[in-house]
């Protein structure tokens, strides 16, 4: 019995090897870097593993119910939460219900212990935003003092929203200066608590 389909056995010796070898090392590679990554920012956050797992949790659920609501708009708010406290940033326009929502759905959440909030009104460039945030970040990096995976940087119309948590006031100050000092930023506002080892 012959077996015949639409690509015989015969034509697979035609791939070359060497870009498939290389695409299988480069997918391994960016695997392994992101394991490393966020293995690194789990240990160097200032927060103790049980902490960060229960923020983590927090806002998902935060963002979850923010999906799932009949109010149109609050799935595009970002959350994050530090110790208990959750941020909520995003476009939002003036009055609008997206703000009430947004803060009445994050209140309902087991274990937020505060809900602040930072909405912009419209977002002319994502460009210019994004390039502003690399250029923070950049500068975090740079300095070998602090941790950039301490700092969660937002930017919104040029509006500057640092969420996290550091050892020392003295690197709030840092950070703040960092980003004060950016090209494009507008406001600067800062959600770093400082929780000492």
């Amino acid at each position: 019995m012959s077996v015949t389909g639409p690509w015989p056995c015969r034509h697979a010796r035609r791939i070359p090897r060497a870009p498939l070898l290389l695409a299988l090392v480069a997918l391994l590679l960016t695997g392994c870097t992101a394991t490393v990554y966020t293995s690194y920012q789990i240990a160097t956050d200032q927060r103790s593993f049980e902490t960060q797992h229960l923020d983590f949790g927090i806002a998902g659920t935060i963002k979850a119910r923010l999906l799932e609501s009949d109010v149109k708009g609050t799935g595009w708010v970002e959350v994050y939460c530090r110790r208990g406290v959750v941020v909520l940033v995003g476009v939002v326009e003036r009055g609008s219900a997206v703000d009430r929502e947004s803060v009445a759905v994050a209140r309902r959440v087991e274990g937020v212990k505060r809900v602040e909030t930072y909405f912009v009104p419209s977002r002319p460039s994502w460009v210019s935003d994004y390039t502003i945030k690399l250029k923070i970040s950049a500068r975090l990096i740079m300095d070998w003092q602090l941790r950039e995976s301490q700092v969660t940087t937002s930017v919104l119309a040029g509006h500057v929203v640092l969420i996290g948590v550091v050892d020392h006031a003295d690197k709030v100050k840092k950070i703040l200066d960092y980003a004060r000092a950016t090209g494009g930023v507008v406001v600067v506002k800062s959600f770093i608590q400082v929780a000492p080892s």
